[in-house]
């Protein structure tokens, strides 16, 4: 069953993030390289981007799947009606729960909940370490514009 987002799911959401980006994550991949920053490990980091997902008008574009009670996947979107261009910032399903679908029927109810909200177009990113995001978005309809080179440098 897809819901909306309640602030009660938010420690679930990151448990789940947690887990699914360890192997995915930008600031992973910085700590891989250089080591901690600021004292804290990689989910720090990714889990603030989580943080930003719910908080205020955007927590309304947050949506949870739920499998006998307990949260199983996310996703969460992000509007801006001057563009007419929605985003997805994160979207997982717990490994436990992969591949039955989870993570598309997430993915339809975020272009439908996008589409109404007067959205033309949706966007979405992924790395290219992220062998199931570069099969998965494809299939379900999103077209590659741009590949992008993330680097970083320790001060």
């Amino acid at each position: 069953m897809i819901r909306p987002y309640r602030p009660a799911d938010l420690e679930r959401l990151k448990e789940i993030t947690a887990i699914c980006f360890e192997s995915v994550s930008i600031d992973r991949n910085i700590e891989q390289m250089f080591g901690l920053m600021g004292g804290r490990d990689w989910r720090f980091r990714k889990l603030r981007h989580i943080d930003a997902d719910v908080a205020g008008e955007n927590g309304r574009g947050v949506f949870v799947c739920e499998d006998g009670g307990e949260i199983v996947g996310y996703i969460t979107t992000r509007t801006d009606g001057a563009s007419r261009i929605g985003h997805i910032p994160n979207t997982a399903v717990h490994p436990a729960h992969q591949g039955r679908g989870i993570g598309r029927r997430l993915m339809e109810h975020a272009i439908e909940f996008l589409r109404g909200q007067g959205m033309e177009a949706v966007r979405i990113e992924t790395l290219e370490q992220n062998p199931v995001g570069a099969r998965f978005y494809p299939d379900v309809g999103f077209q590659e514009v741009a590949r992008q080179i993330h680097y970083a440098m320790r001060l």
